[in-house]
């Protein structure tokens, strides 16, 4: 009888395990939608995650700390894109802050000390001139700034992201688009957490999409 016990228990125990490894599932029209026009990713050969932000959304500086942890814990074949919303033409000279990070290759350093100097500095960055005392502060001088920030290839990336930020159908920020097809905002139920739990389920998706269309 106590084997029996003892044996019913370890089922029990390895019904729970189960339970907790299995991979939550998250549905299609409430946790995520899928784009009606798939947009073509950037990233051959990866798993493309598309973050849509901005610099002056609250929600986007909130979220960002754990987005850039969430970054560093991507498997190989995964590739996380910063994409930096265009709704208006004011907002070309964010975006363009940003391409310039990548540029110098100082993206993160650059992201963080901008959402500082917008939300806890109250520096709206509204010139060319602001933006450029931030990047002399990071150890940028001013006529590097100067010219990688008014670079053909800075100016080209803002204008693709003009077109992504449309293409993508981007409602608000942060909102993730995962393999150009599927897209998760933030919401009161997700929190920013589930987000990226949402997320993870995605990639996992796409990854058995591909895998069965070999």
């Amino acid at each position: 009888m106590r084997i029996i016990t003892l044996v019913l228990g370890f089922v029990v125990a390895l019904g729970a395990c189960a339970q907790e490894i299995t991979p939550a599932k998250y549905t299609e029209g409430i946790d995520y939608k899928v784009l009606d026009n798939p947009v073509r990713t950037i990233t051959p050969g990866k798993i493309e995650v598309t973050e849509a932000f901005s610099y002056t959304c609250p929600h986007c500086f909130n979220f960002e700390s754990r987005v850039v942890a969430w970054e560093k814990a991507l498997p190989e074949d995964v590739q996380l894109v910063k994409l930096h919303v265009i709704w208006r033409p004011a907002m070309q000279l964010h975006a363009r802050i940003m391409y310039t990070g990548h540029a110098l290759g100082m993206a993160h350093e650059v992201d963080a000390r901008i959402f500082k100097a917008i939300h806890k500095e109250s520096n709206k960055l509204s010139s060319e001139s602001a933006i450029a005392a931030i990047f002399r502060e990071l150890g940028v001088d001013s006529e590097k700034f100067k010219k990688t920030f008014n670079s053909f290839g800075v100016s080209s990336k803002v204008q693709q992201a003009d077109a992504r930020t449309r293409n993508m159908k981007i409602t608000g920020t942060p909102q993730l688009i995962i393999g150009g097809r599927y897209s998760v905002n933030a919401t009161k139920a997700l929190g920013h957490e589930g987000m990226l739990k949402v997320a993870d389920f995605l990639v996992e998706k796409v990854r058995a999409e591909k895998k069965a269309a070999q």
